[in-house]
């Protein structure tokens, strides 16, 4: 069986001499969006380096977005739309509108709606254009080149790879701000390496030593890391993956056991945080005394605090797409929630819940349509395939898992770029019921032909 699917694609087919300067074009945009160069750029080139390398991933992918979008040059467009993905557009046009209409900021909001445009576009495209299969394969390649970097950072070039973490001490941190950047990157990273090997194993393909070295070496730094929540983001999918291959074992193009996770991901993403704030606190003791915290280490003051702010201030609009942290009249508005000698008052750095985040950049009506998009895309989950279902599962657990109490969207980074992945992924669904609706319609239309003279009808 050939292990390198055919892109969907006709621009960038398997016959086309180009495919792999344009897939080695595509591996050096993932590698861009899961934080090379980082700290090595901030070490060696400085903040100037790192922002021309976000910029020239950026551009990068716009790039292969037009090439792609025909086979001659006046084909070539420079956004290629598709009927299928008319959720995500929507959902993208009304963020964006609504964070023109009140950033303090439109200079600023303008630049992060294009980054962001860019990322949303380019995750699209590869679902578009990609099996699931290839597109773990190019993932994989793109994570050889962040694995090597940050065993560099902690052999080579200690300085880059460590800092002074509040609370932690002297930790290794590799590419990324802090270790629990470090740890989301590798989670990820092993959790789509684990389900390529299960999807090679069951279509019989062996796997090279390389692959073996990075998916130990991947474990080792995220081990040394310590950072638990990614340890736990990463063994959720990886664990629900083999139950779903168990399931449904021998039986060809079953759906048995799907989930609806746009529902379930709408659910637990608000329930979470309704427990958080009223049930958690009453079994306090009881988890005091196991050694646990029932804050969820100080976070249920705060989100107490910036709830009750929002119930008061720009409930339904927020502040911009990404733009509530750097706008200090919301932020003093904010501080003046908590005690005046309360550390919270220092606080800039996130609201530390991806529901809350959202809700203080595009209020409410921005919360509802995230929701809203994602269970339109996610309606059809029964006519994916079962590559399809299950990376689109493999993206969305960690996403919802590491999103109840951290924020997991930027304007370029992995996990905003897999989550537009996703998407894409399930509006195959969408996609097959239209054209099967589509073929019916088509039937009944086609009148049947008459019996010829002397046969019965």
């Amino acid at each position: 069986m050939n292990s390198q699917p055919a892109m969907r694609s006709r621009a960038v087919s398997p016959e086309n001499s180009t495919n792999y300067i344009i897939e080695l074009m595509v591996v050096f945009c993932l590698m861009g969006r899961m934080g090379f160069p980082g700290n090595l750029a901030l070490t060696y080139g400085g903040e100037r380096f790192l922002q021309l390398a976000n910029y020239g991933s950026s551009f990068l992918q716009l790039v292969l977005i037009m090439l792609c979008s025909g086979s001659t040059l006046l084909e070539i467009r420079l956004i290629d739309l598709k009927r299928k993905y008319l959720p995500v557009y929507l959902m993208l046009l009304l963020m964006f509108a609504l964070s023109l209409a009140v950033s303090a900021n439109r200079g600023k909001q303008t630049t992060i709606i294009l980054h962001f445009s860019i990322t949303a576009l380019f995750g699209l495209w590869l679902a578009d254009n990609y099996e699931p299969k290839h597109l773990l394969e190019l993932i994989y390649y793109a994570m050889i080149g962040i694995v090597i970097a940050n065993l560099s950072t902690r052999f080579l070039f200690r300085a880059a790879g460590y800092h002074m973490d509040e609370g932690y001490g002297y930790t290794f941190r590799g590419l990324y701000a802090q270790k629990n950047g470090l740890g989301l990157a590798l989670a990820t990273g092993l959790t789509f390496q684990v389900t390529l090997l299960r999807m090679k194993r069951e279509r019989g393909e062996g796997v090279s030593k390389t692959f073996w070295f990075v998916l130990l070496a991947q474990i080792y730094l995220l081990w040394i890391s310590k950072a638990t929540t990614a340890i736990f983001c990463c063994l959720v999918p990886i664990l629900y993956h083999g139950f779903y291959g168990r399931l449904n074992a021998g039986r060809t193009g079953s759906d048995r056991g799907r989930i609806q996770w746009g529902v379930a991901y709408a659910v637990i993403t608000v329930g979470f945080l309704f427990i958080a704030m009223t049930i958690l606190p009453l079994f306090a003791p009881l988890l005091e005394a196991i050694g646990k915290d029932a804050t969820l280490s100080e976070r249920t003051p705060m989100w107490e605090k910036i709830i009750a702010f929002l119930t008061e201030h720009n409930t339904f609009t927020g502040y911009g797409l990404l733009q509530f942290w750097e706008t200090p009249s919301a932020l003093n508005a904010l501080h003046t929630y908590y005690e005046r000698n309360s550390w919270y008052r220092t606080m800039a750095y996130g609201a530390h819940s991806n529901l809350l985040e959202m809700w203080l950049d595009l209020g409410l009506v921005g919360v509802g349509a995230y929701f809203v998009t994602i269970i339109a895309c996610f309606q059809d989950v029964k006519r994916l395939t079962r590559d399809e279902y299950i990376l689109a599962s493999v993206i969305l657990l960690p996403l919802l898992i590491s999103g109840l109490t951290d924020r997991i969207f930027t304007n370029e980074n992995a996990q905003t770029l897999f989550f537009f992945v996703m998407l894409g992924m399930a509006c195959r669904g969408r996609d097959r019921r239209r054209e099967a609706n589509r073929s019916r319609l088509r039937r009944r239309s086609t009148p049947e032909p008459l019996p010829e003279r002397g046969q019965r009808p």
